[in-house]
């Protein structure tokens, strides 16, 4: 079982990597010596060496067609990607990458939304879709519908898109937004 410290290591390190972070930005980020914050990020690299692939492929891909593309199809120029000053350059690859990532998981959010929307009322629901916070829905759900709404809100979560391994879903239950969280 990981402490807490060790679970803000693994979340920074798994996060920042895939969104572009280097060794100094992780070591700032964990304030720890920069040399640690690559023995991090190198260890990370070596255990899941798809997420280097990847990274690389989205790059060269972005590079080959000036623009890069979402899981759902949205396309995103990135003429940095292809320009002569190297930190400009960087700028762009890592905008690549991230948009893959954060373009993605719009997408996807935004088709649990609309099934959701449209699950509550075929369904006849009191519940109400409030709001979206980046990966994170708050409902207004009455009572007696908690448990109904919960699984719900999970099913088209989870069917947005079909990926390996399938998304995880929390659902949190609270008076306000922060104790549902908890």
């Amino acid at each position: 079982k990981l402490t807490s410290a060790q679970r803000s290591i693994a979340k920074m390190t798994n996060f920042g990597i895939v969104y572009g972070i280097s060794a100094f930005g992780l070591s700032e980020n964990l304030e720890i010596p920069r040399d640690e914050a690559q023995q991090y990020i190198d260890a990370y690299l070596a255990r899941f060496p798809h997420v280097q692939d990847f990274i690389a492929r989205t790059i060269e891909q972005t590079k080959a067609d000036g623009y890069v593309t979402s899981l759902l199809g949205r396309r995103r120029p990135v003429p940095e990607i292809r320009a002569m000053n190297r930190q400009t350059r960087g700028f762009g690859e890592r905008d690549a990458v991230n948009f893959v990532m954060q373009g993605s998981n719009a997408d996807i959010i935004k088709v649990a939304m609309i099934g959701i929307a449209r699950r509550l009322q075929e369904e006849g629901r009191g519940a109400r879709l409030l709001l979206q916070v980046h990966d994170e829905l708050v409902l207004e759900v009455p009572e007696a519908e908690i448990t109904q709404v919960r699984e719900l809100v999970r099913s088209e979560m989870c069917g947005a898109y079909a990926l390996d391994p399938p998304l995880a879903v929390e659902v949190g239950v609270g008076d306000n937004w922060a104790d549902a969280k908890s």
